[in-house]
């Protein structure tokens, strides 16, 4: 590798004022002791605090910083790619900017690529979970049942923090997918990859609620995987089965067995039975019709105000 290879430290911004000059501090200090030119490219996702006035300051002072400012909030996602897309470095560094991930785990990203072109992606899996028991337990069940109903080995506890040459970032950011799982396109991506282990002393506040995750779990195994529509037919073929069997057993037993009484708490029974899975089905298909919806579309993923950068004389 040419040692003259540039880096982009690319990051996006929500309520992340408090964390933006150590972020740039701590990502400066790196960049000069693995010897290699840099850049920041920091995404303003409708940010209501002062986040996008600390990367003014840090312009005022370097010109190797981009402040790029969305026209409204888009979500951590769109935000990332974003940064991703404005990237011109040769590698580019992805990573929150609440400091979730030590910086200094840039060292063992780059000793894996910086000898030989040998990978063009390395991903950063997260030791162990944070949080209580509750949320690491919901955590592992959400990535267990993501593998099960996924096409592509999603690996668990993926962070933010990935090391990826500029060829790998240029095909990731040509997806139009408006809902999807971003580790799932990253997978999905393909080049020559490899995990690090890295720590999540978690540092930050995170902005992700209970009603936030939910809504993650549900999108990100709806948009990356079909399967659920396919159980949900081998089901229905297995109830008709099993209600076939049953109505047969029921004539036999009213046939041969005078005093049989099937009773109305079986027929209600079935009834609620019945109903609730056809109302989860419909509810499933709708969701992904909804998808669809969102799709056709074409709504971009995202909208960029305008972009502040030093002006170089």
């Amino acid at each position: 590798m040419n040692n003259n290879n540039k880096i982009s430290f690319v990051t996006s911004l929500y309520k992340s004022g408090a964390y933006v000059h150590e972020f740039y501090n701590r990502y400066l200090a790196c960049a000069r002791q693995l010897g290699v030119p840099y850049e920041f490219v920091f995404v303003d996702d409708g940010s209501p605090d002062n986040s996008a006035e600390k990367v003014r300051e840090l312009i005022a002072i370097d010109e190797n910083v981009r402040l790029v400012i969305f026209s409204r909030n888009f979500g951590q996602y769109p935000a990332m790619f974003a940064a991703i897309a404005n990237a011109t470095g040769d590698w580019v560094f992805t990573s929150d900017c609440d400091l979730e991930e030590a910086p200094e785990n840039i060292h063992m990203f780059w000793d894996l690529v910086k000898n030989e072109d040998v990978y063009d992606v390395v991903y950063g899996i997260v030791n162990s979970r944070t949080g209580g028991f509750v949320k690491s337990s919901l955590g592992k069940i959400f990535f267990r049942v993501l593998r099960w109903g996924a096409d592509t080995d999603i690996p668990e506890n993926m962070s933010w923090q990935i090391l990826m040459s500029k060829e790998y970032a240029r095909v990731l950011t040509s997806y139009q997918e408006t809902e999807t799982l971003p580790a799932g396109l990253m997978i999905l991506t393909g080049f020559r990859s490899k995990y690090v282990y890295i720590d999540k002393p978690y540092k930050g506040s995170t902005t992700y609620t209970f009603r936030k995750r939910i809504k993650l779990a549900f999108n990100s195994i709806t948009a990356f995987s079909s399967k659920p529509l396919v159980y949900i037919g081998l089901f229905g073929i297995s109830i008709t089965l099993v209600s076939f069997i049953a109505t047969a057993i029921a004539i036999v037993l009213k046939l041969f067995f005078i005093d049989y009484q099937s009773g109305w708490i079986s027929i209600i029974l079935s009834i609620w039975l019945v109903g609730g899975l056809l109302l989860c089905s419909i509810g499933i298909v709708g969701i992904y019709l909804a998808k669809i919806f969102n799709q056709i579309k074409q709504r971009p993923l995202y909208i960029i105000r305008k972009t502040e950068q030093k002006e170089v004389r």
